[in-house]
């Protein structure tokens, strides 16, 4: 093999890491972002779910608190199959990076692709925070009306004409272990944290843009 090309093929072989496993993202024709499912599931409980969505995701390259901001943002999908009557978890995505101020983002696949579902139920977006516990104001839609949610409205029905609230999930990994999972439901504006295995209600967003605010309950905080 001549010197040149040996060293172009090293090139290649080294420079060209294979994608993590966990990453399923495509963008379809439309510009939409789709992930493929599940990684996770069946689970039975939400709270299951957020469990083990928690400690995926925290694994993941950059998205431990021991990267903090210089740590990476990953998105995923939780959602309900009919079917199955049950809830999963989809793949991830690893699109995003730094917005303004340094703030980490991830953009919100808004499709899913599960071939052993027919109408998954997607109740919403799930994320790690490698730098902080909290919801940003962001997260809790501070620059959008109330209802709001990325897919339109926050309640929804499906085609059983069973009615849902989308929620997004935030996951974060204390530096003493354990994995710290939060809920921030669109419709109510209610964020619960889940200890011992169950959701507690720990504060509440209001108002929009100038006028936002996140108060928490009386005798709740963020941390445990």
């Amino acid at each position: 093999m001549p010197t040149n090309l040996y060293w172009m093929v090293l090139f290649v072989a080294v420079g060209c890491s294979a994608p993590h496993p966990d990453i399923r993202v495509r963008q379809l024709a439309n510009g939409m972002y789709e992930v493929e499912g599940p990684l996770a599931g069946p689970f039975k409980t939400r709270e299951e779910l957020a469990q083990v969505a928690c400690e995926r995701m925290i694994q993941m390259p950059g998205a431990s608190t021991l990267h903090g901001r210089q740590g990476k943002e990953y998105c995923a999908l939780w959602y309900y199959s009919p079917q199955v009557e049950a809830y999963f978890l989809s793949y991830f995505s690893d699109l995003g990076g730094d917005g303004p101020g340094g703030r980490k983002y991830c953009k919100v696949p808004l499709a899913l692709r599960d071939a052993s579902t027919r109408d998954p139920v997607i109740l919403g977006p799930a994320h790690p925070h490698p730098h902080n516990w909290e919801f940003s104001r962001e997260d809790m839609g501070a620059n959008h009306e109330p209802d709001w949610s990325p897919w339109g409205s926050a309640r929804f029905v499906d085609r059983s004409g069973r009615i849902w609230e989308h929620e997004l999930l935030l996951f974060y990994g204390p530096r003493n272990g354990g994995c710290l999972a939060y809920d921030y439901n669109y419709s109510s504006r209610v964020v619960s944290a889940l200890r011992a295995g169950r959701w507690i209600p720990i504060g509440k967003a209001s108002g929009t843009a100038g006028d936002f605010s996140f108060d928490l309950f009386e005798g709740q905080s963020w941390l445990p």
